[in-house]
């Protein structure tokens, strides 16, 4: 079985987690770059004889491998029609080793009417001043679209599919995660503080320090084992995991 245990695992253990903090819906997809043989561990389209999947009950052993063109190579289940996210991106971006695609409710909600998603805390330095947005608001389905896709998110942390949803990057799974939770919280956050005023967007030195100071491997390390302690203190997860 191509991917780790402990690379399959974690994956599962973060759509658990995702799950958990109303992130991931029946929609949202996660992959992860395996190391060994470069193909991709990707969340099928369905799920032990169901038509469906739910990211809440994923299990190490319920992903599918797809290599770097999309095709399967390993798994019973289908892999996702959205598999073109992952192969667009993985082959752009070889420091790239996991990729989540969510439907962020917060995150999306700028790019439907064309204002931008802008930094105004600490949670919202890694991704830049803006977050970029590609004009396609549908399904990525071909490989071209994933291409376009992963032009527009370039070498940022994250992109925002135009009434869709997003698509966050990161090094590692953790930083994935973590990743995701800073974007729908800097959105929220925006969101929030534009029904009061005009929000005063980080710039410059500040919003480089900001990250400097956030998207840091302790950070990460914090935020990951807070998340692993929670989903274990509810159930959602094994403890001793984080």
């Amino acid at each position: 079985m191509q991917g780790s245990k402990e690379l399959r695992d974690k994956l599962a253990d973060a759509c658990r987690l995702l799950y958990m903090e109303g992130l991931m819906d029946h929609g949202g997809l996660i992959g992860a770059r395996i190391p060994e043989t470069g193909n991709l561990l990707l969340i099928p389209r369905e799920m032990r004889g169901t038509p469906g999947r739910h990211p809440g009950l994923m299990e190490g052993d319920d992903f599918v491998v797809v290599d770097p063109q999309g095709k399967r190579v390993e798994g019973s289940n289908n892999p996702p029609s959205e598999t073109p996210i992952f192969t667009g991106v993985f082959k752009a971006r070889p420091d790239v080793m996991a990729v989540f695609h969510l439907h962020l409710a917060y995150a999306t909600l700028f790019s439907t009417v064309g204002k931008p998603l802008m930094a105004i805390g600490v949670t919202g330095a890694p991704f830049g001043a803006t977050v970029p947005v590609d004009p396609d608001p549908t399904l990525i389905q071909r490989p071209e679209q994933g291409e376009a896709l992963a032009r527009t998110l370039a070498q940022n942390q994250a992109m925002i599919l135009r009434g869709h949803g997003a698509v966050i990057v990161g090094a590692s799974i953790e930083q994935a995660f973590c990743a995701s939770v800073m974007l729908e919280d800097n959105a929220l956050r925006l969101f929030r503080a534009s029904q009061i005023g005009t929000p005063q967007a980080l710039e410059g030195a500040e919003l480089a320090e900001a990250r400097s100071q956030i998207w840091h491997p302790k950070v990460i390390a914090k935020m990951w084992t807070f998340y692993n302690m929670k989903g274990a203190q509810l159930g959602v997860i094994k403890g001793d995991k984080a």
